[in-house]
């Protein structure tokens, strides 16, 4: 079987066995089946990020150090070291009337020049929320790919509505609307839905989509 990220397997590893635990022991300590823990250790399938959270908790190491290794796949974060870096505008808000042909920022953060070059037009933008938590860490910087439609059902976008700041969500799209879905373990985040049929909804725009995301330096957990 092809290796998902023997970089990943590797630290994942090295770390389980700088606290001299074995796999069993991190087993016992997480709640994460024996299985699993060995796949990712072999690099067949890559930890989720709660999962993820639970071992460098345990293993006393920063996200940081494990999102600067290459991981395949949509949420991929490549920060290795050796990569070119590209400089990419990092916005705290947006809204339905920014023009994202003009979108300038005096914030920049770095992010792979390979992504940078498969999205050239992307920004990144701040998750100030738990509303999307499985997939995107309140803190982490999304980087979004404008468009305006959500061609791609429940994936998630950047969003205006209500005319509030921008927010990201899993868009699913109506007949004539949209229903905005957030992605959380909180369960006070409910579905939103905007049906244009009705008087008075609010319009919604769609940015566009979420293609990547990392986080920052000094991010706590």
């Amino acid at each position: 079987m092809a290796r998902k990220n023997s970089c990943v397997a590797s630290f994942l590893g090295s770390s389980r066995q700088k606290n001299r635990l074995t796999q069993k022991e991190v087993s016992a300590k997480t709640g994460i089946p024996l299985g699993t823990i060995r796949r990712w250790e072999q690099g067949q399938n890559d930890p989720d990020l709660n999962s993820l959270i639970q071992l460098i908790k345990l293993y006393g190491v920063s996200l940081e150090s494990i999102l600067e290794i290459e991981v395949a796949g949509d949420n991929s974060v490549n920060r290795n070291r050796n990569s070119r870096m590209t400089s990419a505008p990092l916005l705290s808000r947006i809204t339905a009337t920014t023009s994202i042909e003009a979108i300038t920022s005096d914030e920049t953060y770095d992010i792979p020049s390979d992504i940078y070059e498969r999205f050239p037009q992307a920004f990144l933008l701040k998750v100030e929320d738990d509303s999307m938590n499985r997939v995107l860490p309140n803190g982490c910087y999304a980087l979004i790919n404008p468009c305006q439609e959500a061609s791609k059902p429940m994936k998630a976008y950047a969003v205006c509505a209500n005319g509030f700041d921008a927010t990201i969500k899993r868009v699913k799209p109506l007949s004539n609307g949209y229903e905005l879905i957030p992605d959380s373990i909180d369960p006070t985040f409910r579905p939103q839905i905007f049906d244009f049929n009705e008087i008075d909804t609010q319009p919604v725009s769609i940015i566009g989509e979420v293609v990547w995301y990392l986080v920052p330096f000094g991010f706590e957990i």
